[in-house]
């Protein structure tokens, strides 16, 4: 059985050759629009997961874009992907997203061992409508 430890979405990340270590550049947790329809992205989702036991997994992942109206929008689904390691740091490519209403939208991740989704994660996204100055 897998865990989500933490989970993180920012525009850049940088893995050092040498020590393995990761940077998560410029994370994201709102962003601003004058006018909607907007696009946000492309970003990264880098996440962090444990495992428990010995025995090789194989796993599937989701991630989903809830808006503020309870629409989903599917973003990414993978292959399966076999976890043979006590810990895998998985990072995520998201293509750009359009964002149809201002609020509090959330990524949410999932994960798929049999026959069912579960949830690991919801990461939110504020989007602030901007301002007009006088």
């Amino acid at each position: 059985m897998i865990r989500n430890v933490w989970g993180v979405l920012c525009r850049d990340i940088i893995t050092d050759q040498e020590s393995n270590s990761v940077s998560y550049i410029r994370c994201i947790e709102e962003g601003f629009a004058r006018d909607l329809p907007v696009r946000i992205g492309p970003m990264f989702l880098g996440t962090l997961w444990e495992k428990n036991g010995e025995d090789q997994e194989l796993i599937r992942f989701r991630v989903v874009l809830v808006s503020p109206d309870k629409t989903v929008k599917a973003i990414l689904q993978t292959n399966p992907i076999t976890m043979d390691r006590p810990r895998h740091r998985l990072h995520f490519r998201l293509k750009s997203m359009e964002v149809t209403s201002f609020g509090t939208h959330q990524i949410i991740v999932e994960y798929k061992q049999g026959e069912e989704w579960l949830q690991a994660s919801r990461l939110p996204i504020l989007i602030r409508k901007v301002e007009e100055s006088s």
